[in-house]
């Protein structure tokens, strides 16, 4: 075969499979199962070494196909059990009105540049509770975690 053949067979395989990419309705990171722990469920995401610095002031989204952006990585934090929880600026408007909540780091997955819940709905995190500092301490900007991987919905 002629190597421009090959080349416009390629150009239309790589088109073709953008075009159905482009029409998935899936977010990119599902929930977990019902009765799944959510620990068991990010393991099954690839998790991925990730420094904590560099989750600093992603875009956090929603796990639905419009993307919206629910807030920004605050910090991260240990809580008095040990787990690693991730502090979001919830809500608000342009960052005015935003309250911090602290999700877990294993109800979230990276999505490219961002950072996406997916063990909970934007309902679901109006109910959490403002987070406080007291009983956590900050996870060092240094420290290697891990963290599963989405894929992307468009």
């Amino acid at each position: 075969m002629a190597p421009s053949r090959i080349l416009l067979a390629w150009c239309l395989l790589a088109a073709s499979a953008d075009a159905v990419h482009a029409q998935s309705t899936t977010p990119g990171g599902m929930p977990p199962p019902p009765g799944m722990s959510l620990p068991a469920s990010a393991a099954m995401r690839f998790p991925q070494p990730v420094r904590v610095g560099d989750l600093l002031g992603r875009e956090v989204l929603r796990p639905v196909e419009s993307q919206d952006v629910l807030g920004r990585v605050r910090r991260l934090v240990r809580d008095g059990d040990g787990r690693i929880m991730v502090v979001v600026d919830f809500g608000g408007f342009l960052g005015l009105g935003a309250r911090p909540i602290a999700v877990p780091v294993d109800a979230m997955v990276l999505l490219g540049q961002d950072m996406e819940i997916v063990a909970f709905t934007p309902k679901q995190l109006r109910q959490f509770p403002t987070f406080l500092p007291a009983g956590t301490t900050d996870v060092g900007d240094d420290t290697i975690i891990r963290v599963g991987l989405a894929k992307p919905s468009h």
